[in-house]
């Protein structure tokens, strides 16, 4: 072989190389989102005057290898009495008469994502002992009610199409990208095919919107399951969360 021919093969080498290696850094990175939601007035008053509270909190989703975990910035509840609910409740979930959960929601801690089986899995550590956590797994939700669009644009350096997807009652304009090698949604229900990554959506009571996807080295130990983790059933899971949230308020209202 001579040496223009062996020039030209290590070129072609290198340039094979550094697609490849750019193929792979898609797979491990970490993707911010801004999160906006609407909340009652204070005190739960639904008086016509009241105003609904606006809180603004971020979401990072790391993701490595096939997992994923979300983790919620606290959000500033507006000093309610300086606490926030124990590990949620996120607002709702897709199915079974409740509205949509935002995973990793309202003072809770991280929610995990299995993007090879395509499930969400919450976790929940009792407040009265920290030495016991559970976790209960949950489909990807398909949507039910969509609608595709031709438009698209770019958020957070990615293309996306456009689409609106109607949950229970809410429905949302949803900016989803198909240049990443897996499937997700902060939101169960709201990717409008069956592969895609929502990088924004929003409806009349929330929005979230992808302000930077980070292609970086994530170790898988920094989304890994706690090692003490039960599973559970999602009835299980839930019940726990709301003997947690009765507590609460008891020893909210107490106080006052």
């Amino acid at each position: 072989m001579n040496h223009l021919s062996k020039t030209l093969l290590s070129a072609a080498l290198v340039a094979f190389s550094g697609i490849t290696t750019q193929a792979q850094d898609k797979n491990a990175g970490v993707i911010d989102y801004e999160v906006s939601a609407k909340m009652a007035p204070r005190g739960g008053n639904t008086d016509g005057d009241a105003e609904e509270q606006i809180i603004t909190f971020s979401q990072h989703f790391y993701f490595t290898a096939g997992k994923g975990k979300l983790a919620t910035e606290r959000p500033d509840f507006g000093g309610r009495n300086g606490q926030a609910p124990p590990q949620g409740p996120p607002p709702g979930d897709a199915g079974n008469g409740r509205p949509p959960r935002m995973r990793g929601g309202f003072g809770g801690g991280p929610a995990y994502v299995d993007l090879t089986t395509k499930k969400y899995i919450q976790v929940f550590t009792k407040p009265d002992d920290s030495t016991k956590t559970f976790f209960a797994e949950e489909d990807f939700a398909a949507p039910k009610d969509v609608k595709l669009t031709d438009k698209t644009k770019k958020v957070a350096g990615y293309t996306c199409k456009k689409a609106t997807v109607t949950l229970r009652d809410e429905t949302y304009t949803v900016w989803y990208t198909q240049e990443l090698p897996f499937s997700y949604s902060p939101i169960n229900g709201l990717l409008p095919e069956g592969n895609g990554v929502v990088l924004s959506a929003e409806s009349d009571r929330r929005s979230f919107s992808a302000k930077k996807v980070d292609l970086k080295p994530v170790a898988a130990t920094d989304i890994a399951l706690p090692a003490n983790a039960e599973k559970v059933s999602e009835e299980q899971l839930r019940e726990m969360r709301r003997d947690a949230m009765q507590k609460f308020r008891e020893r909210q209202n107490n106080r006052n």
